[in-house]
């Protein structure tokens, strides 16, 4: 956990309420987990951060579906505008499990629809594939599960900007008998409810000279556990994890 991330005020049920954000742009930027302190001190006057349990940073566990041929891969792989993913996430701080559908529509836009479950049940179930099917346009009855992407979490929630920013650690990712690590990593997210460069993440963003980039951790997490892949499209993503991991 950045030292820094103690100096933000802990996020109100209310705060957290008003930042749901299930219909948002979202702004990725990769950078080494070692920039961070600098990246954030002076974020803390302008956000709070989210706690569970008096814990700032949270454990995900997550088992992306996808058809047998992988459709959302490829999907993404090939940039198509519209992309989804289906996963089942499961959060052990707070002890709950959701079937999330995330549909990117455009470069600018992505919508997040969950439906909730029994905790710890990593299959859709006839109630998951009900609702996919009303949501989505994939096949549904043709989902399998691909593979899991465990990691850790801090979200900081602006306080007078309509803002979450999800920072992501520790990236995990496993495939039957495979796994591997994207150590020394940090994953920033920037969720708005529409692109502004004005605010002070933004700003801060800017002055640490990162670029935002196109990074799915499903895709990654494929890439690196699965042989025989295309991954032309992904290799910027994957070049730039190399930069900055040991």
């Amino acid at each position: 956990m950045p030292t820094v991330v103690s100096a933000f005020a802990p996020a109100s049920a209310d705060l957290l309420a008003r930042r749901a954000l299930l219909r948002r742009v979202d702004s990725k930027y990769l950078l080494s987990r070692r920039r961070l302190d600098e990246l954030l001190a002076p974020l803390a006057p302008h956000y709070a951060v989210l706690q569970a349990a008096g814990a700032s940073l949270m454990t995900y566990r997550s088992l992306y579906f996808d058809t047998p041929d992988l459709h959302c891969f490829e999907e993404h792989r090939r940039h198509r505008r519209v992309r989804q993913k289906v996963r089942v996430r499961h959060y052990p701080d707070r002890e709950l499990t959701f079937l999330e559908l995330k549909i990117r529509r455009s470069e600018l836009v992505t919508t997040k629809r969950r439906l909730e479950k029994r905790y710890g049940d990593s299959a859709p179930g006839a109630d998951g594939l009900a609702f996919l099917a009303a949501h989505s346009s994939l096949p549904v009855g043709a989902l399998v599960p691909q593979v899991w992407t465990h990691f850790r979490r801090f979200t900081l929630l602006g306080l007078d900007t309509d803002e979450r920013i999800t920072v992501d650690l520790d990236l995990e990712v496993v495939r039957a008998d495979r796994r591997a690590e994207v150590a020394g990593a940090a994953i920033v997210e920037v969720k708005q409810p529409r692109f502004c460069l004005t605010t002070p993440v933004m700003a801060a963003l800017r002055r640490a000279h990162l670029r935002q980039g196109s990074l799915s951790k499903y895709c990654t997490a494929l890439a690196l556990t699965r042989d025989g892949l295309r991954l032309s499209g992904l290799r910027p993503a994957l070049r730039a994890i190399e930069e900055v991991t040991p």
